[in-house]
């Protein structure tokens, strides 16, 4: 990726030397990360150290200073560039061949274009490949919200003091499929730029709160200490477990590459739709620089936070587990000054970037299945909320249900059908570009 965006590939525009964007840049970056990791981030960024801390990984002792820097390090690798290159690969292969050929329908399959299929949509490869999409998407989306939905009616709970239940995590989420709902109704516009617009906003203001409230030396230096460690053991991170037997890398590393790996098309879809007018350059950079150090701001923020209240022995984070995640990042938001007030926005937050993340998939399913598309034209209004509907029905499953685990799972299953598509995408990206160049 990094080669196409330095090379004069990289000035490749989408839409033609005379296209106009859509979006203002600003807008444009905040739909992309909103849309791109959604309430993940706000899920894991707290407290997912907690689960290295006590790794062996590198000869490091555990709880050690070192293992501090490489729990932090963890984070900021899994939710950093090579998540976004994964998500950029389908981007690029699909942006060429829907602006290229001006297509009348927005589909994965179009992204093998360059592979000398011209008509592949209609072929039953193509039929494949979308149906394929469809369903890794489904599955992907009711496994991660699913996971979301215990923490969310924990901080709801503690908010309201409810008792938790099945009844109030059913609640939460009948919130979330209703929110998102709407603005997938009202259009991309209206609903989906505006909502991202506000969450980028009230994100940013939560995360400048806790770093000059919390602790900002331990914050910084936690945060520097991490990225130090993740830049100068990059390579053996990315190739542990094939370098070397590890579990932690089956556990861990290779779960995100699945995760980005199902809902890299995805977010592809949703790329190309809001990048009409951008250059190659721009939407490969815009996808590993922006949407990297936005995600990383998160982890060093609020894992600095929460990994200081662990080393003071306010608040036992590293002995978290899947059960006690949730529990654990509301306890942490707890701990600060304006708890309450602290706890409102933290939900909130997690509620915005569930339904940004949310109304961009129904939207991009929407467009994926409706027969004729135009680059200017959301989907129908009601195949738009039908498809929000359809995906709030996996996570009221999996809450009822009750497993973590299983939903970790379901998105590990839904990525795998996908691991066959990736390749010929990135072989129909230079194979477009080749021709370009030729032409």
């Amino acid at each position: 990726m990094l080669y196409i965006a330095f090379s004069n590939y990289g000035s490749y525009k989408l839409g033609g030397n005379e296209a106009k964007t859509e979006f203002s840049t600003i807008s444009w970056m905040g739909m992309l990360f909103c849309g791109g990791i959604g309430g993940g981030i706000i899920y894991w960024s707290g407290v997912e150290w907690g689960y290295y801390v006590d790794e062996t990984l590198f000869g490091i002792t555990p709880y050690s200073e070192e293992a501090y820097a490489l729990s932090t390090a963890y984070g900021l690798f899994h939710w950093g560039i090579s998540a976004w290159a994964v998500y950029a690969i389908p981007a690029v292969a699909l942006s060429i061949s829907f602006y290229k050929y001006k297509l009348s329908t927005l589909r994965l399959s179009s992204s093998l274009r360059g592979l000398g299929l011209r008509n592949v949509e209609n072929s039953l490869l193509g039929r494949i490949v979308d149906f394929i999409f469809v369903v890794a998407t489904i599955g992907a989306a009711g496994g991660t919200i699913g996971s979301y939905m215990p923490m969310l009616s924990t901080g709801f709970s503690n908010i309201f003091n409810l008792d938790g239940s099945f009844l109030v995590d059913l609640s939460v989420l009948g919130l979330c499929v209703g929110l998102f709902g709407f603005s997938v109704y009202k259009g991309l516009t209206n609903g989906i730029k505006r909502l991202s617009d506000i969450n980028m906003i009230l994100a940013g203001i939560f995360l400048i709160i806790v770093l000059f409230l919390g602790p900002t030396f331990e914050i910084i230096n936690s945060a520097f200490n991490g990225l130090v460690f993740m830049f100068t053991h990059f390579w053996e991170m990315s190739t542990l477990g094939i370098t070397e037997q590890s579990d932690f890398a089956d556990t861990w590393t290779v779960f995100y590459w699945a995760w980005w790996v199902a809902f890299g098309p995805l977010v592809a879809l949703f790329v190309a739709r809001i990048s009409k007018g951008r250059t190659l350059r721009e939407v490969i950079l815009g996808m590993l620089i922006f949407g990297a150090l936005g995600s990383w701001l998160f982890f060093m923020i609020l894992g600095g936070y929460s990994m200081d209240l662990d080393i003071n022995k306010t608040l036992a984070v590293s002995q978290i587990s899947g059960s006690t995640h949730g529990d654990l990042a509301i306890a942490s938001i707890n701990t600060m000054p304006f708890d309450t007030l602290m706890l409102f926005l933290f939900c909130g937050i997690t509620v915005i970037f569930v339904i940004t993340s949310y109304d961009s998939m129904s939207y991009v399913i929407a467009y994926h299945v409706q027969k004729n598309s135009s680059e200017n034209k959301d989907p129908g209004k009601y195949l738009r909320l039908f498809w929000a509907i359809v995906l709030g029905i996996l996570p009221a499953a999996l809450i009822f249900y009750s497993s973590h685990q299983v939903a970790l799972n379901l998105i590990i299953l839904a990525s795998l059908p996908l691991l066959i598509i990736y390749p010929l995408m990135a072989i129909s990206v230079f194979k477009e570009l080749n021709v370009k160049e030729t032409n």
